[in-house]
């Protein structure tokens, strides 16, 4: 094996989304070359011998030998791997400090106008649009195709009847079974319903949406900022 030669890094001008890119190639460099550590610390030889004494001891009998050599040597995946976690550390670093920096406009809910670092676009797009999304979506909903006979500005009021009935049954003089329906009366539930309009509903998720979707969009132009330098 030859002599490994030291890998140096050079910072180079790089935008957040490079950065990010990067790391995520270096992740699966790092797996690879921890895989590469696991198999690197033996080489075997198998086969099959006759006698474990004597003079043929471990003589292999043709046919049945078979050998695995190591592809790295022990020295020279930890140094790729100290490598790799060096260069990783220094782009952490960086995208944490340009993080802070970074900025994009966006329009909020409200229709204004706001600049937002990254992380306080982040907080918007993984955890309070999701939940503006949920609490929309759990808003009751005005029941339709039912006969409303009361209504307000806020609310309608309809009827749930059900009939009540009994089945009888009797015998007719040639001893035939015979069932009739007895109505007994009804059951009556009064609903006051303050559900949303359906429409409504559609359109507030839509207009949370288009809010995600421009969140997206302004993360995507702050990760266009160029890395700061470590000091």
């Amino acid at each position: 094996m030859g002599a490994i030669t030291p890998v140096m890094f050079r910072s180079v001008a790089m935008t957040l989304g490079d950065a990010f890119n990067r790391r995520k190639k270096l992740a699966a460099d790092l797996q690879a070359w921890i895989n590469r550590l696991g198999v690197a610390g033996t080489q075997r030889r198998s086969y099959r011998t006759a006698t474990l004494d004597g003079d043929g001891a471990y003589r292999p009998e043709p046919g049945t030998e078979k050998s695995s050599t190591r592809q790295y040597t022990v020295e020279e995946c930890r140094a790729r791997i100290a490598a790799i976690l060096t260069e990783d550390t220094e782009l952490a670093l960086r995208i944490s400090r340009t993080n802070q920096q970074a900025r994009a406009e966006i329009e909020d809910l409200g229709g204004q106008a706001r600049v937002l670092s990254i992380p306080e676009l982040l907080v918007l797009k993984d955890d309070a649009i999701p939940k503006l999304e949920q609490a929309a979506r759990a808003v009751p909903l005005r029941a339709d195709d039912v006969g409303v006979y009361e209504s307000g500005d806020d609310w309608v009021r309809y009827r749930i009847v059900k009939k009540v009935e009994r089945k009888n049954e009797t015998f007719s003089d040639k001893g035939l079974k015979v069932e009739e329906i007895e109505l007994l009366g009804h059951d009556v539930v009064e609903v006051t319903d303050y559900g949303a309009i359906r429409r409504e509903q559609w359109d507030e998720i839509d207009r949370i949406g288009e809010f995600a979707q421009r969140v997206k969009q302004a993360i995507n132009q702050a990760n266009k900022t160029e890395l700061v330098e470590l000091d």
